[in-house]
């Protein structure tokens, strides 16, 4: 089974990961990767027995396995043709032994621009995921920079405030799922506006927000950092929205690159380059509306995922014991219903 299309993805080399192998420094609290994606577009591929070794290390007992164009039907109704992932995502799954429940919720994709129309399609996503498809995921990353943005293979601008694609995210608020959104920095201010307008839909904003940090952003991080920080600020003035703290080795977002390095960062590194970043978000927004999510295999080209753990546990080490736990579990758990 293979994906719609094969997205560039920067190969992970293990040998050089476990140079910098750390032990995990949590023993107690219950840890729910929130965002993790399983697939063939890396040599090798990285499927649920993959994800359960690092997730086994790392001391994570469950993750939501969020859409990432795999599996896709090759045939059939265009519409229709994401259920493929759903039951690709559900089968990985079930395929795992007991111990870590790989895929305990199914985030997939549909066309919300379908309008009313997307019930169908929601209909399908729910019958093939079995008790496990929770919502969609919605990519309206779009920067005019040729770089930053997706170009031609990306959507376009707007896309959050288009009347079609706000009737496609009432139908799926009406079927009583998650709206999972993914954007850039840049368009902050357009995920309020569209949360504003369905105050009563979970959104799972993904990926800090997603400051973007190359093209025309590399040499800007800190004009950068000051608009990320006013539109998180503002995004986090609408109660309905909660935030996934991960996706800092993505290369647009490119927090920790570990590009040409002869040592994985350690934990400690890993926390320091990420502290103002998650500090945000924590103050913002507060613990209880911020959820971990690894961005597995995607980060793992930057460090092991014990590594990231812990760094998070240096960042939220000060806060309460109610707060740690709602950050590493009970907000994932609540949000998606697990």
């Amino acid at each position: 089974m293979t994906g719609l299309k094969k997205p560039h993805v920067h190969p992970v080399d293990e040998a050089w990961l476990a140079l910098g192998a750390e032990p995990r420094t949590n023993r107690t609290i219950e840890i729910v990767d929130s965002h993790i994606h399983l697939w063939d577009f890396s040599d090798p591929p990285y499927f649920a027995d993959s994800y359960a070794r690092d997730a086994a290390a790392a001391g994570i007992s469950s993750c939501i396995y969020v859409d990432c164009t795999m599996g896709y039907r090759g045939s059939g109704p265009v519409e229709l043709r994401p259920a493929g992932e759903v039951e690709f995502a559900r089968a990985q799954a079930e395929a795992v032994p007991a111990g870590i429940n790989v895929g305990a919720a199914i985030i997939g994709w549909a066309d919300l621009t379908l309008g009313d129309a997307v019930g169908e399609v929601l209909a399908e996503l729910r019958r093939v995921g079995d008790g496990r498809f929770r919502g969609v995921r919605c990519r309206a990353t779009y920067d005019p920079d040729p770089q930053a943005g997706y170009g031609a293979g990306g959507p376009g601008p707007g896309l959050l405030l288009r009347e079609d694609f706000q009737r496609g995210v009432r139908r799926l608020h009406e079927d009583g799922h998650v709206l999972d959104l993914y954007a850039f920095h840049t368009q902050l201010r357009e995920v309020a506006a569209l949360a504003q307008c369905f105050p009563d839909l979970p959104i799972v904003l993904n990926h800090i927000g997603g400051p973007l940090g190359i093209g025309r952003y590399a040499n800007l991080r800190e004009q950068v950092y000051a608009d990320w920080a006013a539109g998180m600020s503002e995004v986090a003035q609408c109660p309905n929205v909660v935030v996934k703290i991960g996706g800092f080795a993505i290369s647009r977002v490119a927090i920790v690159d570990a590009a040409g390095r002869a040592l994985p960062p350690s934990s400690a590194e890993v926390a320091e380059l990420c502290r103002p970043w998650v500090r945000h978000c924590i103050d913002a927004f507060g613990a209880d509306r911020c959820m971990f999510g690894s961005n597995f295999p995607v980060d793992k080209v930057a460090m092991p995922l014990t590594t990231l753990v812990n760094a998070m546990m240096v960042l939220t080490a000060d806060l309460s014991l109610a707060d740690q736990q709602a950050f590493f579990g009970r907000t994932a758990m609540e949000t998606y219903g697990l």
